[in-house]
């Protein structure tokens, strides 16, 4: 199976860049078309919120610990470090795997391990190491998302405008500029807990989504089977189906 997508997309697409390859009525029915897409942009909103909201407000919410205004500036230094570290890290791991799922709902688990104790923990210290655990896994989503859904979409045209929509995920960090006033300090209770709910839909859809993929390849397969040689080649290479929906073409997980 994998070697037939790798064939597909080498015989399909082998010439991306080159200009003749331009955008197509179809390519705009079936970005509208495809479920995979929506799907992905909600859940990507959902999980940028934190992401968002902690690149622009963090001094504040160290502020709200008990910090002064420059050593808060200076305290925010330590997450933002455990943040990159955490998306170097789970991004060499992703291509390393050829895997994408399983590593998004880790961080985003990451993520909610460290937000619960800034709700419920009431030292100062313990909300600060839990801002650092947060920032470990709140930057791992978005650019895996990328990833993911570009390694979903075969066809050039298709996938820059599916690349183009899934950028709306960045409407997170509308919905972060809102949770974070300075009427909920010095704890930001309500935020954080809003945030809480935002990232366990994230977490619960990524991880359907992903089994969902998982079924759709398990039925692509199950239809393979079934046919001869010559018609699995002509599947391959005829336009019935497109793209990613042809039955040669495995979803990455």
């Amino acid at each position: 199976m994998q070697q037939d997508t790798a064939a597909y997309v080498e015989h399909e697409y082998g010439e991306d860049g080159i200009e003749k390859n331009r955008l197509s009525k179809r390519d705009f029915i079936e970005t509208l078309k495809d479920w995979k897409l929506w799907t992905v942009l909600v859940l990507n909103i959902c999980a940028s919120v934190p992401s968002s909201a902690f690149s622009v407000f963090l001094p504040l919410v160290v502020q709200g610990l008990g910090y002064e205004s420059i050593l808060a500036n200076l305290m925010t230094v330590p997450p933002f470090v455990c943040g990159a570290l955490g998306l170097y890290a789970f991004a060499l791991s992703s291509d390393h795997f050829k895997e994408r799922g399983y590593h998004i709902v880790v961080g985003i688990f990451i993520a909610v391990i460290g937000l619960i104790p800034a709700v419920t923990v009431t030292s100062s210290v313990g909300q600060y190491i839990s801002l650092c655990v947060l920032l470990s896994g709140v930057y791992i989503s978005a650019p895996l998302t990328m990833a993911w859904l570009s390694g979903n979409t075969p066809e050039p045209g298709k996938r820059a405008l599916v690349l183009g929509v899934n950028g709306f995920g960045n409407l997170g960090g509308v919905v972060g500029a809102q949770l974070y006033r300075q009427r909920y300090r010095p704890d930001y209770r309500i935020p954080f807990y809003v945030t809480l709910g935002f990232l366990a839909v994230a977490l619960v859809g990524y991880l359907l989504y992903r089994f969902m993929l998982q079924a759709v390849n398990k039925r692509k397969a199950a239809l393979l089977s079934l046919m001869t040689e010559e018609e699995v080649e002509s599947e391959r290479l005829n336009d019935r189906r497109y793209a990613d929906k042809k039955l040669t073409f495995v979803y990455g997980l």
